[in-house]
């Protein structure tokens, strides 16, 4: 759960209010409620409504909120002020600023422009589109002798993104990400193959997954969570950001990788103006 044992989570306001949220979901499954869904402390039939955000059906855990989790994203800056966007020279890391302060200097242009080419180097092997991949560099007889979904994996991430790992918790998380993203399409169906727009909402969705479980994991293991809450807290997170990845306003104009990059962040970017972030 999330990418570093020892990152204890960004500073600033959104990162405090991503953790005390996925805090209070915590808690709030671990309290007993009663059978007609009230919160058990209404249970003795008094008149007082329950506390609407502790009101759930027996089993059902509240929603996780990750607003914050957004913030996070489209609030860090670059050092320097450079453009982040998929056409422009991507954010440093380091020497961020801003409310998301004190932690991942994220970019959400850097991680877009690698998971467009992930992606669209993940649906030209699965399509046998051997001209796409020579372009990037990979042979796609190569690719099938490796014989090993995770190798191939691994070689269509080295090419995806621009330069080597480094020691970052931003790196490693867009790693993680585009990761991600690459063994979603590999575990496709022959048959059944994603459209760019399935790769691009699944960019989205595990960019925001990504983003809350690295920084938000150390203070779960710090609560002692068990096994289980934490698998039932990772199912939430993924299925909420998926819920978010579904409301962005997609208008597709190819499957190039830069057009695949640009809807991916015009993605995230939109589903930030839904919930009022803004950047």
């Amino acid at each position: 759960m999330g990418t570093s044992g020892s990152f204890r989570g960004s500073g600033g306001k959104d990162a405090d209010d991503l953790r005390d949220n996925i805090a209070a979901w915590l808690d709030v499954i671990d309290e007993p409620s009663g059978t007609d869904g009230t919160d058990i402390g209404n249970a003795d039939g008094a008149d007082e409504p329950a506390d609407p955000s502790h009101t759930r059906t027996p089993g059902q855990a509240p929603m996780v909120d990750l607003g914050p989790a957004l913030r996070l994203l489209l609030n860090s800056r670059a050092r320097g002020g450079r453009s982040d966007g998929p056409g422009g020279g991507g954010g440093a890391r380091g020497g961020g600023s801003g409310r998301s302060s004190g932690g991942a200097t994220r970019s959400v242009g850097r991680v877009s422009r690698a998971a467009g080419r992930a992606g669209r180097l993940a649906l030209a092997y699965s399509s046998g589109n051997r001209e796409a991949l020579r372009e990037a560099g990979l042979n796609y007889d190569e690719l099938q002798k490796l014989g090993d979904p995770v190798a191939i994996g691994l070689k269509i991430i080295e090419t995806a993104f621009e330069s080597q790992a480094d020691s970052t918790v931003a790196d490693a998380e867009e790693r993680d990400i585009v990761a991600s993203v690459v063994e979603w399409i590999l575990e496709q169906p022959v048959d059944q193959p994603p459209t760019p727009e399935d790769v691009v909402r699944k960019s989205i969705e595990t960019t925001i997954v990504e983003t809350a479980l690295t920084e938000v994991s150390s203070m779960v293991y710090t609560k002692d969570a068990s096994f289980e809450e934490r698998r039932n807290l990772e199912l939430q997170i993924r299925d909420v950001a998926a819920e978010y990845a579904a409301q962005a306003t997609l208008n597709p104009q190819g499957a190039t990788e830069q057009q695949m990059a640009q809807a991916i962040e015009n993605g995230i970017r939109d589903i930030g103006q839904i919930f009022g972030v803004r950047s």
